[in-house]
């Protein structure tokens, strides 16, 4: 089943747009109510996560805990698709 279901997907060309949606699902699961809040918009591409803060503050302090981020983000994801997080 799953084999048809991933044919399916490749032939339709929605791959991305599910990756996508599971990447904003586990950003806002395991960042938390108060990052979450502050996140403006959230997008990923060609295996960069591109994330738009409220607070520079905020920013700063994720941009440091980036490789975290990405571990954790591609360990819930069971796949390394994020390469690089963008915080804008």
């Amino acid at each position: 089943m799953k084999d048809v279901l991933d044919d399916m997907i490749k032939e339709m060309r929605i791959g991305g747009k599910m990756e996508e949606m599971n990447v904003r699902k586990y950003w806002y699961e395991l960042m938390g109510a108060y990052i979450t809040n502050q996140t403006s918009k959230i997008f990923y591409k060609q295996g960069k996560l591109f994330v738009y803060l409220e607070s520079a503050a905020l920013k700063q302090e994720l941009f440091m805990a980036r490789e975290k981020i990405i571990s954790r983000l591609n360990e819930r994801l069971q796949e390394n698709l994020i390469q690089e997080i963008i915080f804008r």
